[in-house]
């Protein structure tokens, strides 16, 4: 049986907000190792540890990177602890969403910041400035709103949102059943 349960929408702990990371523990790396491979496993971009019933300040993702050609592919796993925006540029854009813990299931428009400055912490504890933009932006303010307990569901217009009801409660009966408690 696995350590951690990915979470699923209508799992209350995806609503929770993350308590900061105090300490870069073994267990917080070795989790930080199964969110990206989990992520990977599952066609995720990113992952926060709250989708995995931790609610700690910690997510990873994987930046798209275009080649010259214009194919794309994807960098190594990046890790942020304790994030921190500290910086959106007043440019913003709007597209559709999707995410794991709401499966087959994007819609939008959600409109975020084009480029974002985030500083936070490695898993060697050493804090860095990650300058990110366009979709790399996008995906890193989606992760960082599931630690604050925010869903990108959340950031539609409300018309929207009232329309898609029905759909969010067959997503919720047929995947938070599987939500289970570790």
């Amino acid at each position: 049986m696995a350590k951690y349960t990915f979470r699923y929408y209508g799992d209350s702990v995806l609503r929770e907000h993350s308590a900061p990371i105090e300490e870069i523990t073994d267990e917080v790396k070795e989790l930080a190792i199964y969110m990206m491979e989990y992520a990977d496993n599952n066609r995720g971009q990113g992952m926060a540890a709250i989708q995995m019933g931790v609610p700690i300040r910690l997510f990873v993702l994987r930046d798209y990177i275009v080649l010259p050609d214009g194919q794309w592919t994807v960098s190594a796993p990046k890790v942020f602890i304790n994030p921190k925006i500290i910086w959106k540029s007043k440019k913003t854009w709007t597209d559709t969403e999707g995410c794991m813990s709401i499966p087959n299931f994007s819609k939008g428009p959600v409109e975020r910041p084009w480029a974002v400055k985030i500083e936070a912490l490695d898993l060697d504890g050493n804090t860095f400035i990650d300058e990110r933009e366009g979709l790399n932006a996008r995906v890193s303010l989606h992760e960082n709103d599931h630690i604050n307990g925010v869903l990108y569901i959340d950031r539609l217009p409300p018309k929207l949102r009232k329309a898609i009801e029905p759909e969010l409660r067959e997503i919720k009966n047929k995947y938070y059943k599987k939500s289970t408690a570790i």
